[in-house]
């Protein structure tokens, strides 16, 4: 049942509205002022407040400001219920952080009806919040137990390495080696993340060679590459300041979208060199798939939300846009700038941008 906290200091407005409330459905807790609202509040917290704008000793913009300042209520829904409709009191209300406001005499349909509104709303946010915190959760559970499968495949590749194995076979279990040591090492970094700036502090800076770590993305590709028909291409050269093992990933991420939309018998190519913007050197990967449709090109590096990547075919689809996201973020993190661009006669170019030097302390 919501509760609902009045905030009046004339008995009979909390004594009229809590009857009007309590016959409603709603729970009710009164306050005669200000101050008693937020104690009572720090002890229960309310799903909606209905305030009186005029109040002695602390008036009901200062005590929206109070309510909304304790912890949890940063989002509580406050409706003023007052007499003055004056332009630059409502504007002043609003400032203050209420969410909506009732004329005195209200009619009592109105008052349920707003009550309402906001009450479910709220209830939705807190509910969306909940399946956000135990997705979160879940998240961390798999990546924590993808621990253990992950650590017994890095000790069979070790006894892999020390058999006796031909070169190609070698360079297979190597790259076995660097791969599961990588999602080993991302999965601690994710389980030990905090606030941005403690990821910021994850990041290694140091110069490397963005041509290289194409190279290598182009390598780890290659079976995927072959499996697809398709024929990798590296050039250019440029140098980069930021994490190298973050560049390849990206690299990596923007190889693979490729490869799974080019044609068989078709060429990615990767160029790395000096970038349009002074300072920066670029990365682009270019491939001859169907491209993107113009409507779906603003939502390519949301979260959760599939992208068409062919205007005539519906079926050919980006998935939930979750690599691109994570891709954009750590260019940005990075100082640098992700985008898209259709390719002259058919195809996508995704390119990124990244500082040639470290920043000036």
């Amino acid at each position: 049942m919501p509760l609902v906290l009045i905030v009046d200091d004339e008995n009979f407005n909390l004594q009229l509205i809590g009857e009007v409330l309590d016959r409603s459905g709603y729970q009710v807790m009164p306050a005669r002022s200000g101050r008693q609202a937020v104690a009572r509040a720090q002890l229960r917290r309310p799903d909606v407040v209905l305030l009186d704008l005029s109040m002695p000793e602390m008036d009901g913009m200062e005590t929206c400001r109070r309510l909304r300042a304790l912890p949890g209520l940063s989002d509580l829904p406050v409706l003023f219920v007052t007499a003055v409709n004056d332009r630059a009191s409502l504007i002043s209300a609003f400032a203050a952080g209420a969410v909506d406001y009732i004329t005195k005499p209200f009619m009592v349909e109105e008052l349920l009806a707003r009550i309402k509104t906001h009450v479910e709303l709220k209830l939705a946010r807190d509910r969306l919040r909940g399946m956000v915190r135990d997705r979160e959760d879940v998240i961390d559970i798999v990546a924590h137990d993808l621990k253990n499968p992950l650590t017994c495949v890095l000790f069979a590749a070790h006894s892999l390495a020390r058999a006796a194995l031909d070169s190609r076979e070698a360079d297979n279990v190597s790259e076995i080696l660097g791969c599961t040591e990588e999602a080993l090492q991302y999965i601690q970094r994710f389980l030990a993340r905090g606030a941005a700036q403690e990821r910021l502090r994850q990041f290694g800076y140091e110069m490397f060679s963005l041509r290289g770590m194409a190279i290598e993305a182009a390598r780890l590709m290659r079976a995927a590459a072959e499996a697809a028909g398709v024929t990798i291409r590296v050039h250019g050269e440029a140098t980069a300041w930021g994490d190298p093992r973050v560049a390849r990933n990206v690299i990596l991420n923007l190889l693979s979208n490729a490869l799974r939309h080019s044609p068989s018998g078709e060429e990615v190519t990767i160029v790395t060199g000096a970038s349009s913007r002074s300072g920066f050197s670029q990365c682009a990967v270019m491939d001859r798939g169907p491209g993107v449709a113009p409507e779906f090109e603003s939502k390519l590096f949301q979260r959760g939300v599939e992208k068409s990547v062919d205007p005539q075919q519906s079926t050919s689809r980006y998935t939930s846009g979750i690599g691109l996201a994570i891709a954009r973020h750590d260019v940005t993190q990075m100082g640098g700038h992700l985008r898209y661009e259709p390719r002259a006669d058919g195809g996508s170019i995704f390119q990124f941008d990244l500082p040639q030097h470290a920043p000036l302390a």
